[in-house]
């Protein structure tokens, strides 16, 4: 069984994201993206189990942001049919190295005008559908 160090463990602190201009959501607290395949069974004559045929995929994800501004509200309101590009970076230092996911196409599900609670920082959760990704950089 390999030794694995636990300083190699990536801490999502060292978790960032990026506009289009390269320009950091300072506040980010959580971002996800994932892929989900659509696939499409297929029985086959003698053979128990039903076989599985990967047939496209689906782009979709969640960030939150603690909130500072409403540059990013203010973007999605000004142009609700606009793509955008966000680009997410894992860089522990403790780590093995550096990874980073490009997501093109990025096309936000609502637009959040407001919203907060006595006694809690203020949140903006966004989820989003995307059209395209990129590894730019894998550990």
């Amino acid at each position: 069984m390999p030794n694995i160090d636990g300083n190699e463990i990536i801490n999502g602190k060292y978790g960032h994201l990026y506009d289009e201009n390269g320009q950091e959501f300072q506040t980010c607290q959580e971002f996800e993206a994932n892929v989900e395949l659509n696939k499409e069974e297929i029985n086959l004559p003698g053979q128990f189990l039903a076989t599985h045929k990967v047939m496209g995929g689906t782009g979709s994800g969640s960030l939150t942001l603690l909130k500072i501004d409403s540059r990013l509200q203010k973007k999605i309101a000004d142009n609700p049919t606009a793509k955008f590009v966000l680009r997410g970076v894992l860089a522990d230092p403790t780590s093995r190295g550096q990874e980073a996911v490009m997501l093109r196409g990025v096309s936000f599900d609502s637009i959040p005008l407001m919203h907060f609670a006595v006694d809690s920082n203020v949140e903006v959760e966004l989820d989003f559908t995307f059209d395209a990704f990129e590894y730019m950089q894998t550990i």
